[in-house]
Parts: structure tokens; sequence; C-alpha cells
């Protein structure tokens, strides 16, 4: 697996300084083209030094706190752990949305990745996590590249030849060079992204022009199908109060609901065209008629009490609330998940090219 630990895009750090900016763990550096890439034609890599990981560095990169594992970096504010039921939960999630939407993408993929002359395509999915989205992708599209970039080294270590997984700080710059990428995935980042805008200028830096940017978001609120009128401050309260709570929670760590503020971001930047929306409802449960809803609903309600379950340990951190309290916040929703018809999640996704 290799690990991107240096995000300038200046001199490169001489040997002295081939240190984790991280950690301080020990660099093993890749053997590069004269050129100095990493992929053989000098287009992406920047004067940032590549390394890899060796399996006594893994480690470094992880603490414990109440049983569960979460990555190490100081005050990166992704709250939620990441150990193996927690990647289990991301891929079960990345398997729902793909049901939902029946497809792993969205917006004109096909037509930015079709085969043309000259280098390969390029795609950057940022907070790849398991790396499960560029391993499926890169099954339909063999002749893509596909650069997974996460802060902690979970994705698979017998990544498809063409995958590439590194270690990187999103909200950093990022080490590929300006005009080099055809398509930037950003789905499920908002737990990771304090200043959204600014990361969208790195994002229409490396993008080439015409290239796609793709974002998709759940939302963080209870909702009804509009089938159901209810109101779910009066007809599902425990899903109210816990969102109330965890998003108060977020909020303190800089983490604010953004997916509707996404397509207003990409007009502003002046850098991209208009954006095109399109919202996927989840259900919750198993309360829908059709068979293949019915799956996706019973699935999602699990996805999303394990949501819960892994909160736990910011819930317990907090100051502002107290552990009989957190223990009823998280009760009472898991109980309206099960016993509260109609309940749904909303997947919101943009997609907008490169001006």
């Amino acid at each position: 697996m290799a690990i991107e630990f240096s995000n300038r895009r200046n001199a490169p750090p001489d040997r002295e300084q081939r240190s984790d900016a991280l950690n301080g763990v020990p660099v093993h550096p890749l053997e590069f083209d004269h050129d100095g890439s990493d992929d053989g034609d000098g287009s992406s890599d920047t004067s940032s030094i590549l390394t890899e990981l060796g399996p006594d560095d893994y480690p470094t990169y992880f603490r414990e706190s109440e049983g569960r594992l979460f990555h190490s970096h100081g005050d990166l504010p992704y709250p939620l752990p990441v150990d193996a039921a927690e990647q289990q939960r991301l891929n079960d999630q990345h398997k729902i949305l793909r049901d939902l939407i029946r497809s792993h993408y969205v917006g004109p993929v096909p037509e930015v990745l079709a085969p043309a002359p000259g280098p390969a395509k390029r795609v950057l999915d940022l907070c790849t996590g398991t790396g499960r989205w560029p391993m499926d992708m890169a099954s339909s599209f063999p002749h893509v590249k596909f650069y997974g970039v996460d802060i902690v080294p979970i994705a698979t270590r017998i990544p498809r030849p063409n995958v590439h997984f590194e270690m990187a700080d999103v909200m950093q710059p990022l080490r590929y060079r300006d005009n080099t990428i055809d398509f930037v995935h950003a789905r499920s980042v908002s737990l990771a992204i304090t200043n959204y805008p600014d990361m969208l200028e790195e994002v229409a830096r490396v993008l080439k022009p015409g290239g796609l940017f793709f974002s998709g978001e759940v939302a963080r609120q209870p909702m009804f199908d509009s089938s159901f009128p209810l109101d779910p401050a009066v007809d599902a309260p425990g899903a109210q109060r816990f969102f109330e709570v965890i998003n108060n929670m977020l909020a303190r760590r800089g983490l604010e609901q953004i997916s509707t503020r996404i397509p207003r971001w990409l007009q502003d930047s002046g850098q991209f065209t208009a954006p095109i929306i399109r919202e996927y409802t989840i259900p919750i449960g198993d309360w829908e008629s059709a068979p293949h809803s019915k799956r996706v609903g019973v699935e999602y309600r699990q996805v999303m009490e394990r949501f819960a379950d892994s909160l736990r340990p910011m819930l317990r951190s907090d100051d502002a609330i107290d552990e009989r309290e957190f223990d009823e916040v998280v009760r009472d929703y898991v109980h309206d998940l099960y016993n509260v018809p109609g309940m749904i999640g909303l997947y919101r996704t943009v997609w907008a090219r490169k001006i």
C-alpha cells in the first residue's frame, strides 16, 4: 500500500525529513521512474514523498478507546471508529447505495472515463475508507487508474492492478499536479471535512477542464416518506432527539451539515458548470411492500443502528450529555428505527464538470 506523507506542492523534503508527519513513523521509499512519478507518466505526482507502509507500522496509526479502534492523527475531526465492525458497516452502506441507485455512479461517468489516446484516465476517491468503491469501479473501467485517499490504511492491501491507495489528510493540498484528474469522487466525506469550499478549490485545481466532480451525502436528520404525513418531532421523537444531539456535537468539532449547501458552493466557486442535483430516498425498516425496497430497508436499518453504536464513544466523551442521557438517546433512537414505519434516509447527490 502506498502512503502519501507530504501534501506540500513545493520542493520535496530531504532524507532527514522523511518521516511520517502524523506520527514519526519511518518511511520506506518506493522505486520511482526517472521523472519521479509513481505511475509511469509523471502527470499525477507532485514533489511529495510516497512510502510503503510496513506491517509493523500499522499499529502506530490507531488508538483504542472504549473497546473501539480510532485513527490516531491528533486534531483531525473524524469521529467514528475505524475497526472491523465499522469497516463492515461502511461496506454494507456501500452495497445499499449501489442497490438503491442500481449503479456505482451518478452522472456522465462513462463519457468522462471513455478510453482515449494519451495517458490513462484517472479517478480520485476522497475519504475512500475501505476502498470498496474504487475496487468495484476498477473492474468496470479496467483502463482507468483509481486513487483512493484516506487518513488511515484500512483499504485492502491487495488492490486491483489499476487501484492505488494512499494515506493523506484531504483537508490539505493534494499531491496531484494541476489539470491531471478526470473524475473526483467525494462520497460520505461530511464527517471529515471542516471547510468544504477550500476542498472544492483543491478539487478544481487537480481536475482537467471538463473533468467531473461528484458529491454524495446522506442527510443527518429524521425524515418520513411522502406517503406517511408524519412529523418526526411528534411521531419519531427518539430519532429527532438523536440527530439533534449528534449534530450539535459534530458542529462543535467543525462538522456541520453540508449536503444542501454543496450545490451553492459549487456555483460560488465559479469553476464548475451548473450542478445537477438528484436525491434518493432510502427506506428504513420493513414497511415497503416491494421486495427489493423491503430488503434495502431492513439492511439500512441495521446500518443506522450500527452507526449509533459507532457514535457511542463520541457521545460519552462530550461534556454536554451525561452517561444516563446518552444511553437513553441511543435506546430511544433504536426503538424508533424498529417501531415507526415510514422512516427514510435521504441520499443527496450532486455533480458538476470543471469549466
